[in-house]
């Protein structure tokens, strides 16, 4: 299931990409994450940052593909 979710928010984000010139709901979207922080050690750094971008084609890409993995 987690396979289909991905696969639905990949294609579905790329939809709503392709999308947003012709209805413009499809060009907003909501940042979730955390602004990358640097951990200094002794031997090196680690950078460390997560940002998940989520737009209208997103949701739509999800719910189609959990749709389908529940009937298949």
């Amino acid at each position: 299931m987690i396979l289909y979710i991905f696969i639905g928010a990949v294609l579905g984000t790329v939809l709503g990409i392709a999308l947003e010139n012709v209805f413009p709901i499809f060009g907003y979207y909501l940042k979730f994450g955390f602004s990358p922080f640097t951990l200094h050690f002794v031997i090196g750094d680690l950078t460390l940052g997560f940002n998940l971008y989520v737009n209208v084609g997103t949701l739509i890409g999800v719910i189609i593909f959990v749709y389908l993995f529940l009937i298949l």
